[in-house]
């Protein structure tokens, strides 16, 4: 769990609340969306936090801030320029981690758009290449011969000899670098080539942007060409399709293709990362896919600046940057998809269920992958640490515990969760002590059954005749039957354990694989005393009341076995993997109080198959646990 992570990546907590696990600067336009990432990252991990003040217009301010060490990520509306990655390589070394996180808009102004390439309306011209739009950008065609007539891009007649006007934004700021749609070009294009001496360079000035002068000036020149947005399209002018190589498809610049990467001069945002030499930290990482996720990515179409979720490639490849920079894949529980998982108990699933769409309502960011395929699943991913917590029918094996105390150096938390259950279709269930129906015996002194199933003890004399527990006439001299579980089931086990201070069974104890089978021989056998599953009474047998030390009868009734009356009760259990000296991770803490809660334990037991609910005194017992739990400080400096 991301607790344990936090002393790798965090920096130091606020006087108040959560801790800022990552600090992002840089572009305005992008500052609301990833502001809402954050929220949403810190409504999974309530221990950390992603701060993204609203303090910059540009990504050169984040990235200035980056260089200084006051932030961890910038967020980049553009692609780095070459003077911040030569900055970067000579204070650090390497470059930094650069992911693109959303497409840039189609049309959004103020924004990172996608660059449409424009003609006058007369111009003839199919399309362009990628290489045929670097020829004209650079001025040179692929053999070095100047480009100035539109005949050298096809086009024939009176068009042949016609010269080219490109009209354009100024290459460098008086800072040195480009503006933004240059670097693109520069990056996306060009390659490194120069731009073309001869360019009608366009500024902005009182109520016109440079981008709509350049339209502006194409609209009125037959021979003009320029590039901008799609929002800036005007009459006079016409927007060519490009394609990315000679033979390849022309694709127009459409809402559709844009979206879908299609189109070439399409264009992304970035967050930005310094690597350190030992590795991104891990909390790095887990922000990383979270912002790739999709629930991270359906937000992407909800803002102003109308960016566009990466499309699945885009994804992939994202994904494989993160992974050669040292994020192996979604940290612990977190599944790829960001969901958080959780191994164990089969039989729980529909109480984990309506748990987890209350949780959601609460916390609607994060959602659960429920991998259950039976109780022995889960012991090995909470020591490995792939499962957010872990749902459980029976406790920890003694090879179990032994694995996870040498992995983590400490026992795991176990937190009650429910009583078994009555319902006859629950795997698990309270254990009953079972007669013929022809047994006159109603009851049975719990303190005698080790004397029946257990082997005999020097200061125990063995039960092994009806009459000795108090059936008279041809009764008390007939021989009982012992039987039940095997001694190798979890439930043999957990009946020597509580019962028979680990005392091996008696030699004539008959052990089957599973209750229903105790139960057909119980049926069988007038003489046989077992115990099984007490939800799978059925004809022709009975289960006995168990008399306790005060001489008080408990029959497994429901109110009974919630109120802690009846000796044979078990429990569905949770167990949560703390590492010693942390608090328990924040999102368990949270997700275990609602299990503990008044309407956790009304959905526990509304739920198929009806597992009982916990007491007063259980809840509170557990309610206490966790809170001691949750309070241990999670962070180390």
């Amino acid at each position: 769990m991301l607790a344990v992570l936090l002393p790798c990546a965090a920096r130091a907590a606020e006087t108040s609340g959560p801790a800022v696990a990552l600090r992002c600067l840089g572009a305005a336009t992008m500052q609301p969306l990833v502001a809402e990432w954050a929220r949403m990252f810190s409504a999974r991990h309530p221990a950390l936090r992603v701060a993204v003040p609203d303090a910059t217009r540009y990504s050169a301010a984040g990235f200035a801030a980056l260089l200084q060490g006051s932030v961890d990520c910038v967020t980049f509306a553009r692609e780095p320029f070459p003077a911040e990655t030569a900055a970067y390589r000579a204070r650090f070394g390497g470059s930094p981690l650069i992911i693109a996180v959303a497409g840039g808009s189609f049309d959004t102004p103020h924004g990172t758009f996608a660059l449409a390439v424009y003609v006058h309306a007369g111009n003839p011209l199919p399309g362009l290449t990628l290489a045929q739009l670097a020829a004209i950008l650079g001025g040179r065609e692929s053999d070095g011969m100047p480009l100035t007539r539109w005949g050298q891009l096809g086009l024939r007649g009176r068009w042949a000899q016609r010269p080219l006007h490109v009209d354009g934004m100024a290459p460098a700021r008086a800072s040195g670098n480009p503006p933004g749609i240059v670097n693109f070009l520069d990056r996306r294009v060009l390659h490194g080539r120069p731009w073309r001496a001869d360019l009608r360079i366009e500024s902005d000035r009182p109520g016109v942007s440079a981008l709509q002068a350049i339209v502006a000036a194409v609209a009125v020149d037959p021979d003009g060409f320029g590039i901008s947005g799609f929002g800036d399209a005007r009459p006079g002018t016409r927007a060519l399709p490009l394609a990315m190589a000679t033979g390849l498809p022309y694709v127009a610049g459409t809402p559709a293709s844009v979206a879908a990467a299609r189109y070439p001069l399409a264009r992304s945002v970035y967050l930005g990362f310094r690597v350190p030499a030992t590795g991104p930290p891990p909390v790095l990482c887990a922000w990383l896919d979270f912002v790739l996720g999709p629930r991270a990515q359906a937000r992407i179409g909800t803002h102003a600046m109308h960016f566009l979720p990466l499309t699945a490639d885009a994804l992939a490849q994202s994904r494989r940057r993160m992974r050669d920079a040292g994020c192996a894949g979604p940290p612990g529980d977190l599944t790829a998809n960001g969901a958080l998982r959780v191994v164990g108990y089969n039989d729980m699933r529909w109480l984990l269920e309506a748990l987890d769409r209350r949780y959601a309502r609460a916390h609607p960011d994060v959602h659960f992958d429920l991998v259950l395929r039976g109780t022995r699943s889960a012991p090995s991913a909470l020591i490995a640490g792939t499962s957010a917590f872990a749902p459980m029918g029976a406790d920890f094996s003694d090879a179990d515990l032994a694995a996870y105390r040498r992995t983590v150096g400490a026992d795991p938390l176990r937190f009650r969760v429910a009583h078994d259950a009555l319902d006859p279709r629950a795997r698990s269930a309270p254990l009953g002590v079972f007669v013929n129906a022809r047994n006159p015996l109603a009851a049975i002194p719990v303190a005698v059954l080790a004397r029946v199933f257990a082997s005999a003890s020097p200061r125990d004399m063995p039960v092994t005749r009806w009459g000795q527990l108090g059936l008279t006439g041809v009764w008390a001299g007939r021989a009982i039957h012992p039987c039940g579980l095997a001694p190798s089931t979890a439930l043999g086990t957990l009946l020597r354990r509580r019962l028979f201070a680990d005392r091996p069974y008696a030699a004539d104890y008959a052990g089957y694989a599973e209750s229903a089978a105790v139960i057909r021989h119980v049926a069988d056998d007038p003489d046989a005393l077992c115990f099984a599953d007490l939800n799978m009474a059925r004809a022709g047998i009975k289960a006995l009341g168990l008399i306790d030390a005060s001489g008080r009868v408990s029959r497994g009734t429901r109110a009974g076995i919630i109120g802690g009356r009846y000796p044979l009760d078990r429990h569905l259990l949770i167990y949560a993997r703390q590492v010693p000296g942390r608090a328990l991770d924040p999102q368990v803490c949270s997700y275990l109080r609602l299990v503990l809660s008044r309407a956790g334990q009304a959905l526990i037991a509304a739920a198929p198959p009806h597992y009982l609910p916990l007491n007063a005194g259980e809840r509170r017992a557990g309610q206490a646990r966790l809170a001691d739990a949750c309070r241990h400080p999670a962070l180390s400096d």
